[in-house]
């Protein structure tokens, strides 16, 4: 594929994907679950440094191994096939739907309070899912179509997030100007102690925060990438985390403690108490274009990744094939848009945020730790960018908390369910990749279903 992006395409790409729907949705829940809003903007601060840390690993391993798939072929170089294709199994086969469907949610969620006060109630159910759907379509045909359109749009959505940040960041510092200080003076005052109410907070922020990986998924597109996955990647985070910071500092200036934790379109009602009915519009329609921009990103990158799982041998051939006229990968992205269906349809944003969380982590720890075991097997491999090992060590301690806080609670069953979801794919590798029983049906069906969607897609 081209080496189409620049770093500061490759910096629009990555704050893209970060800024998405997080920040404009995940305030509400994370500020039930602390409730205190100096305790609230300590979690956010927390969550920017946890996204630096990673981001810093990732630059490591990333001019390592300058391949794009991002931790699918660092997994493979450093611990062997089997892990691997657990990364591709398990978060990009399967949850990797679940990144996108949230977008479009809550792009439905924000569009819904143009038109009404309490959309939850006065829309059905079913009419949001079908908006959702409709725009996950039409971002589907122009990722797939329209690949040089789509990364000059990325941009686009990239400044209309940080300008919808901006407006609320300056809105809120006036707000506290003219003296209204009673919101924020509350301080850490009421602050939950509960052990797993903070581990659920960890969620919704992990979930604003993904992203700062995302720029190793198309290493083979970015130029010069042993020099720019560097700058691309600590560019980005401090931009997010010191927008996230100001925009959540902001929220709590204005709206009060009751407000901010009701599960309510939080910008919407930023801008209507700050502006009125236009300041509302304004910070919907910035939103709505802002997960606009987050999901055409996302199926940019993980496209990437299904490819990435082909390349590498962890998928059927016919998901490395690339479209002759349009060069994207069509085949992987007509899977991603079935499975981002699925999670529309059927799921919550708040259950997926959760899922997605804790679904992910494990993936990132094993890279963290897999920077120790490079540098004790491999330590000859040039490394452009060498990260201090206090922080892969930092992220580990990290990601294991956030990997058994839901088993201290009530949510142990689905992350249970999601554990052996993850372990069943063990053994669909050694009897579908490995083929331990020789099954020669498998093979003349993946050449087969190779051979049909390159004739039918014209691909190569």
């Amino acid at each position: 594929m081209k080496k189409n992006i620049t770093v500061l395409r490759g910096i629009a790409l990555v704050v893209g994907i970060m800024i998405g729907t997080g920040i404009f949705i995940t305030p509400n829940s994370i500020t039930r679950r602390v409730n205190a809003p100096a305790t609230s903007i300590l979690v956010w601060l927390a969550g920017g440094v946890m996204a630096g840390v990673g981001g810093l690993v990732f630059c490591e391993l990333g001019t390592m191994i300058p391949v794009s798939g991002a931790e699918v072929a660092y997994l493979k170089k450093i611990y062997g096939p089997l892990p691997g294709f657990l990364s591709v199994w398990l978060k990009h086969l399967l949850l990797g739907g679940m990144r996108r469907a949230i977008g479009v949610l809550g792009f439905s969620k924000y569009f819904w309070t143009l038109f009404y006060e309490n959309p939850e109630v006065e829309v059905n159910w079913w009419v949001s899912k079908l908006v959702a759907l409709s725009v996950l379509y039409i971002i589907v045909a122009l990722v797939t179509f329209k690949p040089t359109f789509i990364l000059k749009c990325i941009v686009f959505f990239t400044a209309t997030k940080v300008v919808a940040a901006i407006i609320i960041i300056v809105a809120g510092f006036v707000y506290l100007a003219k003296g209204h200080t009673e919101n924020i003076s509350v301080g850490f005052e009421g602050t939950n102690t509960d052990a797993k109410e903070w581990g659920d907070a960890w969620n919704g922020v992990i979930w604003s925060y993904l992203g700062w990986d995302q720029i190793c998924t198309v290493t083979s597109e970015i130029q010069n990438p042993q020099r720019n996955i560097p700058i691309i990647v600590m560019s980005s985070v401090t931009i997010v985390t010191v927008l996230y910071l100001l925009t959540v500092i902001s929220y709590h200036i204005v709206l009060p403690l009751s407000i901010m934790t009701q599960d309510k379109a939080v910008a919407s009602e930023f801008g209507f108490q700050t502006m009125g009915d236009a300041g509302k519009i304004i910070l919907v329609l910035s939103v709505v274009l802002s997960a606009l921009g987050n999901v055409q990103c996302n199926f940019l990158t993980q496209s990437r990744y299904i490819h990435s799982g082909s390349v590498e041998g962890f998928l059927p051939s016919c998901f490395g094939l690339v479209s002759k006229r349009f060069r994207t990968p069509i085949v992987s992205i007509l899977y991603l848009t079935g499975v981002t269906s699925v999670f529309v349809i059927v799921g919550g944003i708040d259950d997926l945020i959760s899922s997605a969380s804790f679904t992910m982590v494990p993936f990132y720890t094993a890279c963290s730790a897999g920077v120790f075991v490079m540098r004790k097997t491999h330590p000859d491999i040039p490394r452009p960018y060498r990260v201090p090992l206090i922080f892969p060590a930092l992220f580990i301690l990290f990601g294991l908390y956030v990997f058994i806080n839901p088993f201290l609670g009530g949510d142990w069953l689905i992350s249970l369910i999601w554990v052996l979801v993850l372990l069943l794919g063990i053994p669909l590798y050694y009897l579908i990749l490995k083929n331990v029983f020789r099954l020669e049906f498998l093979g003349k069906w993946d050449e087969t279903a190779t051979a049909f969607f390159s004739r039918l897609l014209n691909c190569d």
